[in-house]
């Protein structure tokens, strides 16, 4: 039978199922928060109305500000509403009967008299009520919704507009309107972590195979694409920005899930139902012999077959006096690697004689605090983290005597303290201030050495650093009228590291126009360090190493945003989006023949010396038509045009790696409701991409036929791009509700069409000839699973 088959068989047989599923309806909770936005103080007294379900009538949140009610199955929206706030209307509430659903709703208290503003869409309302421009909210809810996300933040927001995947299928590596992936800033619970990702690539990288985190054990999480709030530092091409789920309040609920890659399971529960205190836990295991088994990936590139495993945790501690504690960790290893042939007739004819082992492993536990004073105008949160992140690989070759030897290996184990602090004060429905500090104490024990001829090994690092950086900052919000909000202050990187204390002012402005329209502008400075690694790399000069790179600076950039979204109904809304971003300080190489810039790599150790005299500029639009998930169907279509350019020693301004010119994504899906009473549901989603190729630079042809070796066209460095990249992916959902559980039945299709794209071409020189040759991505990848919720 094959895949086709299986896949209409499939389909058939849980269409089959839900028309003979009977019985009773089935009902589940739905309990939630409702809070002041600035604040975090409880509401009492707000009305809650389902208006999916009106039997539910209306229901009044109590003195902690919460509510409750039970609702059958599906989705749901509900109308929050209270004295002197806009009310806010909450769509797509997914209710299953397999785990009782929590929802938060922040309210902002109105200018007006009467308040007469309905707020909408809900996914683009950001968690952080200080965000004005290129910032997106995204639920845990919605992964699954988008096709071959496999319940990864990272793969989820290469749906948004300006933000593209690395060329390889197997890298979640994140492209932000041109800027290389290392100026991502990854924060949990208000602390800066290390890259959370599965066999990432090497020193420095923001990405990896796939994520360490699930969006499974995520509340949810904004995304920033660029002029970010005062708040965030160290970062200059994006955020992610994620907290932890609270476990339920009421009862222990488990969930249980098996696919082609590995098992989940999860746990939550009450510590105490009268407090509300809650636990939530959720551990993974991925092998990817299965799809090595049946050919999907092929077995001579992976060796070793990739396998991990990751765990998240959340105990949440309420008291009557002293606020909230919430113990927090989230970790992960992974294991990869390569063998060489046993055979040495084999190794003889140019058979596989290279064999690799890389682990990674990574942790953060913390304690977050959080404490709403009694004048429900002020609150604190402070958050005390230890990170640890470790990454060793072993390589070796084999003669044809099977003797193998060490021809590179490393070792880079990296802990950290995190401290952040954040006072919030709302003097009124005009004006809220926020302060705070974040602090960073890093050590490094890093070493790598290669094999030189003559059995000689050059040792690259080795040693142990250690260093400090802090934020402090500002920002208050004002709205002096109805329709005006500004977000504006200051933000000091202070770095020990480099010994720079930079001012970064920040601005964000947001009119309210008639007929649901906005006007959103940004303006801010950002900076962001390099890896302790580059500071400490022993650069080759003559016939010796020595760390050369110790005294750079942070590379700095100036965001500059503007944008205007309409809001046609009240599902439909069309969003355009102009930016410039000036890059400066960017690392560089020392000499000044040289096209090198660090704003072309994502990961790695530069073997040069380096200086902050380098230049980037990225400039583009931005559209997005997206319609909410009401009537059983959504879309969300995104088009960017952009150029990225960099400046190198030289002075020449070149093409970057990642300027491939547009992006095109549309991404889609319709549920259907079936069985008895229409409580079970059938999700079919797609998601297709379009984009430019990623950069390469031509051959000198005359050079390399002259002297017989390959010799490329610096004066037209990254000036080709390669073919565009392609791609369509499917999923298929079915949800079964029974009585006290729901069993959840996913296909994820990546790239049906099979395409195999390039990722990367080659060139040789053989026989007096130019040899081209690619590189191409991975073809279908079908993942099934199944979950239970009970």
């Amino acid at each position: 039978m094959n895949s086709k088959s299986h896949i209409s068989f499939v389909i058939l047989f849980l269409l089959f199922v839900s028309g003979g599923v009977y019985g009773q309806t089935y009902n589940q909770r739905l309990t939630g928060l409702v809070i002041d936005s600035e604040s975090r103080s409880p509401l009492q007294g707000a009305d809650i109305v389902v208006e999916t379900f009106l039997k539910a009538g209306v229901t009044i949140t109590d003195s902690t500000g919460r509510f409750s009610l039970m609702l059958p199955p599906g989705r749901h929206s509900i109308r929050v509403s209270y004295l002197g706030y806009n009310t806010r209307i909450i769509k797509d509430i997914l209710v299953g009967t397999g785990k009782e659903i929590f929802i938060t709703a922040d309210l902002t208290e109105s200018r007006q008299q009467i308040s007469q503003i309905v707020v909408n869409a809900e996914s683009r309302r950001t968690i952080n009520s200080m965000a004005s421009v290129s910032v997106r909210r995204l639920r845990s809810q919605d992964a699954a919704r988008y096709a071959g996300g496999y319940y990864d933040p990272l793969r989820m927001v290469t749906n948004m507009p300006g933000v593209s995947a690395s060329n390889d299928d197997g890298s979640n590596e994140i492209i932000i309107r041109g800027n290389s992936p290392a100026g991502l800033l990854w924060r949990l619970e208000g602390i800066e972590i290390p890259n959370p990702n599965h066999l990432s690539a090497g020193q420095g990288a923001s990405s990896g195979a796939f994520s360490a985190i699930t969006t499974n054990s995520l509340a949810g999480f904004d995304f920033y694409t660029a002029a970010f709030p005062a708040e965030y530092g160290n970062a200059y091409s994006g955020v992610m920005d994620l907290n932890l789920r609270s476990g339920s309040s009421s009862k222990r609920e488990y969930s249980l899930g098996v696919s082609v890659v590995g098992a989940e399971i999860s746990a939550e529960g009450p510590f105490s139902k009268i407090s509300g205190s809650s636990y939530f836990g959720n551990f993974r295991y991925a092998n990817f012999s299965f799809l090595s088994k049946y050919g999907v990936i092929d077995i001579e590139d992976v060796g070793i077959i990739p396998r991990s495993m990751d765990w998240a945790f959340k105990a949440s501690i309420k008291t009557k006096k002293l606020g909230t504690f919430d113990f927090f960790s989230i970790g992960g290893s992974s294991l990869v690697g390569d063998l060489a042939s046993t055979d040495a007739a084999e190794i003889k004819s140019g058979g596989d004689k290279d064999e690799y082992k890389e682990e990674q492993f990574k942790a953060v536990a913390g304690l977050k605090h959080l404490l709403v004073f009694p004048d429900s105008k002020t609150y604190i949160r402070t958050t005390i983290g230890y990170t640890y992140e470790q990454n060793v690989s072993d390589n070796y070759t084999t003669d044809t005597s099977l003797k193998k030897t060490l021809y590179y290996e490393d070792s880079f184990k990296y802990p950290a303290l995190r401290i952040s602090s954040q006072l919030n004060h709302k003097f009124n429905s005009a004006l809220s201030l926020r302060v705070g500090f974040t602090h960073n104490s890093i050590n490094g024990n890093m070493y790598a050495r290669r094999l030189l001829s003559g059995n000689q090994y050059d040792t690259l690092i080795n040693t142990s650093n250690s260093g400090w950086y802090n934020s402090y900052y500002f920002q208050w919000k004002f709205r002096p009228s109805v329709p005006v909000e500004i977000n504006t202050g200051l933000h000091l990187f202070h770095s020990g590291i480099t010994n720079e204390l930079v001012w970064e002012p920040r601005i964000g402005f947001v009119l309210h126009l008639n007929n649901g329209q906005t006007v959103n502008l940004g303006v801010g400075f950002h900076s962001r360090l390099e890896p302790l690694s580059i500071y400490s790399y022993r650069v080759k000069t003559g016939n010796t190493r020595d760390e050369k790179n110790s005294g750079l600076k942070t590379i700095k950039a100036l965001h500059f945003t503007a944008g205007h979204n309409v809001q046609f109904g009240p599902d439909l809304n069309i969003g355009f989006e102009a930016y410039l971003q000036s890059l400066y300080d960017v690392p560089v190489a020392l000499n000044k023949l040289s096209q090198y810039s660090i704003l072309n790599s994502s990961y790695g150790l530069p073997d040069m010396i380096l200086e902050n005299n380098g230049y980037g500029l990225n400039y583009g639009v931005e559209l997005t038509i997206e319609k909410d998930f009401t009537h059983n169907y959504y879309f969300l279509l995104a088009a960017s045009l952009f150029d990225s350019k960099y400046k190198a020693a030289d002075g020449n301004w070149y093409n970057t790696y990642y300027n491939n010119g547009y992006i095109l994504n549309a991404t889609g899906g319709k549920e259907f409701v079936i069985g008895h009473k229409g409580q079970n549901l059938i999700g079919f989603n797609i998601k297709a991409l379009d984009r430019g190729g990623f950069r390469y630079t031509p051959v000198d042809e005359q050079l390399t036929v002259a002297r017989k070796r390959i010799v490329y066209k610096i004066s037209e460095t990254y000036s080709r791009h390669l073919p565009p990249y392609m791609r369509i992916d499917l999923g298929f959902s079915y949800r079964l509700n029974k009585a006290n559980k729901a069993w959840i039945f996913m296909i994820d299709i990546q790239n049906v069409t099979n395409r195999k794209n390039i990722i990367r071409k080659k060139f040789s020189y053989k026989s007096g000839s130019i040899v081209e040759s690619y590189s191409r991505s991975v073809g279908l990848v079908p993942i099934g699973s199944i979950k239970i919720e009970f």
